[in-house]
């Protein structure tokens, strides 16, 4: 009898094989038969999917990892292999002895918590993403029942950095474009330039060469992009929609011919095969303290293009093809801020339209 009666409750019994083996999974404690029942033709619908039980009772970190091998030959990007690498050695740190079948919504949740006292929900947010997708593919091929990874809370210890400190004011912006206008040319420079006029991300500016560069018709061809880490190496930029042209202004190409004239031998890539982020960065930050500007990154440099353009009434769109963001909504989330402001503006003029 596959349920049977345990003094005051009941349990289900079912039969499965393995590699021609029999064997058989129990769960007692149900308070009704019904219950009993419900579970049994629950399970063997399952196993008649294809669910694998002895699957499910592995480690998880076994499974994530062997998990992670087999995404990692996929062909995934360097930097993604070191954001997943990273999220593995978390893994192995909160999750240790917990089985897969173990790794409930609750489970899930709890470790998402462990990890929220000490970084910011954005971080968390990020972690969870990674780990996710290997719990959904384990839902999917219905090694667990039901999905961890729905409807979950991201909390964190300490709020994000101010928005405001990842932009430039527009006249600070103008300043820091005018001075490296006025001052001997030098390859951060032209680098950090590049990157204020344009919005491209620091990797797509390491990977050009004077064959992107579209002077007759003033555009910048962005077709790939540079690793952030050695061995670096040259990929397709991070989206479909990031290869793309960005039209400049005329004033950027007299930049390119300074450029040229002090730099007559350059490498394939312009800016050096051997050079990393590190480089424009650290100049950029020598520049804003000598210039007594807000502190920023290389990336808050790209925001801070975005911000402007936005900010003088340029098309979300158009600022959203330029960036390369892979959807306007991503454009649309990332400066929700400006948006606002626009939309306020926008509400100001209609008022003004239907005065009487």
């Amino acid at each position: 009898m596959s349920v049977e009666k345990q003094s005051k409750t009941w349990r289900a019994i079912v039969s499965y094989k393995v590699d021609g083996k029999r064997k058989k999974v129990t769960k007692g404690g149900f308070k009704y038969k019904s219950d009993a029942l419900a579970y049994e033709t629950m399970l063997k619908a399952k196993l008649n999917q294809g669910y694998d039980i002895e699957a499910s009772k592995q480690l998880f970190t076994d499974f994530y990892d062997t998990w992670l091998d087999n995404h990692i030959k996929s062909g995934i990007k360097q930097q993604t292999i070191a954001n997943h690498i990273a999220t593995q050695t978390i893994v192995h740190k909160h999750l240790q002895n917990i089985t897969l079948e173990q790794m409930t919504r609750k489970r899930y949740q709890q470790f998402l918590d462990e990890l929220s006292t000490t970084r910011t929900a954005s971080s968390v947010h990020q972690i969870s993403m990674r780990v996710g997708m290997c719990l959904k593919e384990a839902f999917s091929d219905g090694i667990i029942k039901t999905d961890p990874t729905f409807n979950l809370k991201y909390k964190g210890a300490h709020e994000s950095k101010p928005t405001d400190l990842k932009f430039l004011e527009e006249n600070e912006f103008n300043n820091l474009v005018q001075y490296i206008e006025d001052s001997p040319m030098t390859a951060p420079n032209f680098m950090i330039y590049t990157a204020a006029l344009s919005g491209m991300r620091t990797g797509e500016i390491l990977a050009l060469t004077y064959d992107d560069f579209d002077i007759e018709n003033g555009k910048i061809l962005v077709t790939k992009s540079k690793t952030i880490q050695a061995p670096y190496q040259y990929t397709t930029p991070k989206t479909k929609q990031s290869v793309r042209e960005i039209t400049m202004p005329p004033y950027y190409f007299e930049q390119l011919e300074r450029f040229k004239q002090a730099f007559p031998n350059t490498d394939e890539h312009i800016f050096g095969e051997k050079t990393s982020q590190a480089v424009p960065g650290y100049r950029l930050k020598c520049l804003t303290k000598e210039l007594n500007i807000k502190p920023i990154t290389l990336h808050g440099l790209r925001h801070s293009h975005a911000s402007i353009l936005i900010n003088n009434g340029v098309d979300i769109a158009y600022v959203s093809e330029r960036l390369g963001h892979s959807s306007v909504n991503v454009t649309q989330k990332v400066y929700f801020h400006f948006l606002n402001k626009t939309r306020e503006n926008a509400e100001k003029k209609m008022l003004n339209v239907f005065r009487k």
